[in-house]
């Protein structure tokens, strides 16, 4: 039997750690034939050019794909989308893979649904199902999730609203949220080495990371500037440091740099990027995360770490019990911060919480589900509920 070519698109470092203990199941398995193609901030300086990790972690890489659209604009996106299915047309065509295989809400996502259904090409979702809304990746990852063949996805609920919509449980399997993995096998290191690779001298800390959010994104600046003004009176109260993250590509991210290029407090410092074993081992020390990103969701229940969410951003997601949403407000957003590293009784309540996104076995659950599929299943004809 020939082997399965699968294609892999990936294009920001969020998206990729959700796919990197995929792509390495598939890689050690006979059956499959791995393919990488890297795009979109994978391949901005800006961001760090991490299109080098993913050809350090080995991975053959079929295309490059630049369609990044460095502006602060609204027509950044649908242009950059345009340009990568041009771009991921013509890799589909010289690759022929059986499978296309992508994470999540971005404009990888959309375009490989595009090309995939458009070149007869069978598509693989990782991350359908979402319930979350107030962002412009929110229908994008419902389409997604109508235009897919086959769903991996990151909870039981998430499933089940799949079964809801019409699609048929042949093309669905829960798998638990794959990153979980890069938690339970990173090396632990010690404070002492943490705090050498960043010259911050840590000894209690939270963690600060916080996109823009399409449908507030003139706000984008101030919203940042009320966050990093209550982080900073946290600061001041608490005696805790803050890590930083820079924000990801969307329009509106500009402003946000410009808030933190404005922050001042030594007792704050950001990073654009950081190794996954520094990232993983700042984690399980974090007293507490802060912003708005899907980590909060998805990630940090398996750390068993408060979270405060700032703004809209995420509403609507499977909240395992960890994370409280707060508005634009310094007297509410310095109480949950106090409360999630102070509260010794929800501290305790948030570790003794199960996480509802797996158990870090999802990409195992994976492959096992693509090197058994059932070649008898009309995979690229859906049925529909009308």
């Amino acid at each position: 039997m020939s082997k399965q070519k699968i294609l892999a698109v990936t294009g920001i470092r969020s998206e990729y750690d959700i796919l990197y203990p995929v792509l390495c199941e598939l890689q050690q398995d006979p059956f499959f034939e791995l393919k990488v193609v890297v795009t979109g901030a994978h391949l901005s300086n800006w961001h760090g050019d991490t299109y080098a990790k993913v050809e350090a972690d080995g991975f053959e890489v079929a295309d490059r794909i630049d369609y990044l659209l460095m502006t602060n604009r609204n027509t950044q996106r649908s242009k950059g989308v345009g340009a990568l299915i041009v771009g991921l047309t013509q890799t589909v065509e010289r690759e022929q893979p059986d499978i296309i295989l992508f994470v999540g809400d971005r404009e990888e996502s959309i375009a490989c649904c595009v090309v995939g259904n458009y070149m007869d090409v069978k598509v693989a979702h990782i991350g359908g199902g979402d319930t979350v809304y107030g962002n412009a990746d929110d229908p994008i990852r419902f389409a997604c999730s109508d235009l897919a063949h086959i769903h991996f996805t990151t909870s039981q609920q998430y499933a089940d609203n799949l079964l809801k919509i019409g699609e048929e449980p042949f093309r669905i399997c829960f798998s638990g949220n794959p990153a979980l993995k890069n938690i339970s096998d990173t090396v632990e290191l010690t404070q002492e080495a943490v705090s050498d690779y960043l010259d911050f001298e840590l000894d209690k800390y939270i963690v600060l990371l916080k996109h823009p959010l399409s449908s507030s994104k003139d706000e984008s600046y101030n919203q940042m500037k009320v966050t990093l003004d209550s982080v900073e009176k946290f600061v001041l109260e608490s005696g805790y440091k803050v890590i930083g993250i820079y924000p990801n590509t969307d329009p509106g991210s500009y402003d946000i740099v410009n808030a933190i290029e404005e922050c001042e407090s030594e007792n704050i410092k950001f990073f654009k990027n950081l190794p996954r074993d520094i990232f993983v081992n700042i984690m399980r020390r974090a007293s507490a995360l802060i912003g708005n990103s899907s980590m909060g969701i998805l990630e940090a229940p398996f750390y068993k770490i408060p979270v405060v969410n700032v703004g809209d951003r995420q509403k609507g997601r499977l909240n395992a019990g960890n994370v409280e949403f707060v508005g634009y407000d310094q007297e509410i957003i310095v109480s949950a911060l106090l409360k999630a590293v102070e509260n010794k009784d929800y501290v305790n309540f948030v570790k003794g919480l199960d996480c509802p996104y797996g158990d870090g076995s999802g990409s195992k659950k994976i492959v096992s589900y693509l090197k058994t599929m059932d070649e008898g299943h009309p995979w690229l004809i859906k049925k529909k509920l009308f």
